[in-house]
């Protein structure tokens, strides 16, 4: 029979110090996370943002991905911009060379893998990680002038989804998110833009409109105009 009162739901206890799958608790995983984001306080707090260059780290000198990234982190930097990068090896070293060419800072944000640590390329300061969210946050604070996606994998993936959506979601200043297609007659990121079209906006899932922001570029002076329109440089 209903006596008319009711059971009091018990709530259940959020135990902060639960241990992860990585073997931390949740207070000692936070406190990681922190003291990674205070290292890049204390090494990068008077440097100015600049542009972002991201890509896979599988690439060689003599593939054009690799060489017209050179070319391009080059010019980009000849603007007056720092440019920032992941400090690995292929579209990251890249980077850093042509920013050195140009006379540009070369910032390494890097992560530590199961790899040797070593930073690639030229650089004028190199910040270690240890874990993915403070690093792409770190991106994401520093270039904020423009980001700049040349082909990559899963983990390029994850920086420019993660960035896109950070800036529709308003918890990220709007800046260019440019797609670099390296070679005219083998495009890398078209096949990505196609299927957001005819598939996830055809279902109504997305509009042209969230994400004006969002570019794609197939030669360095059209970089270099997409970048200059938005900072409104001469």
């Amino acid at each position: 029979m209903d006596s008319g009162k009711h059971k009091r739901s018990r709530k259940r206890k959020f135990k902060s110090n639960s241990v992860s799958n990585n073997g931390l608790s949740s207070n000692q995983f936070g406190r990681r996370i922190a003291r990674q984001h205070k290292l890049v306080a204390r090494t990068l707090g008077r440097t100015p943002p600049g542009v972002a260059f991201m890509g896979s780290a599988r690439t060689r000198p003599g593939n054009p991905y690799y060489d017209v990234n050179i070319e391009a982190a080059k010019a980009v930097a000849a603007l007056g911009f720092p440019i920032y990068h992941g400090g690995g090896p292929g579209q990251m070293e890249a980077s850093a060379i042509g920013a050195a060419q140009s006379g540009a800072k070369s910032i390494a944000l890097c992560l530590r893998l199961a790899r040797k640590e070593e930073v690639f390329g030229p650089h004028d300061q190199a910040v270690w990680f240890d874990d993915f969210s403070p690093r792409v946050d770190t991106l994401r604070r520093f270039g904020s002038m423009a980001m700049v996606f040349f082909p990559g994998g899963i983990g390029t993936m994850h920086e420019a989804m993660s960035m896109i959506d950070n800036i529709m979601q308003k918890k990220a200043p709007v800046r260019p998110i440019i797609f670099f297609e390296p070679v005219a007659d083998k495009p890398y990121w078209q096949g990505l833009f196609d299927w957001l079209k005819n598939v996830v906006m055809a279902v109504g899932l997305l509009k042209a409109e969230d994400i004006p922001f969002v570019h794609i570029v197939r030669s360095v002076d059209e970089l270099v105009a997409v970048i200059k329109a938005h900072n409104q440089l001469s």
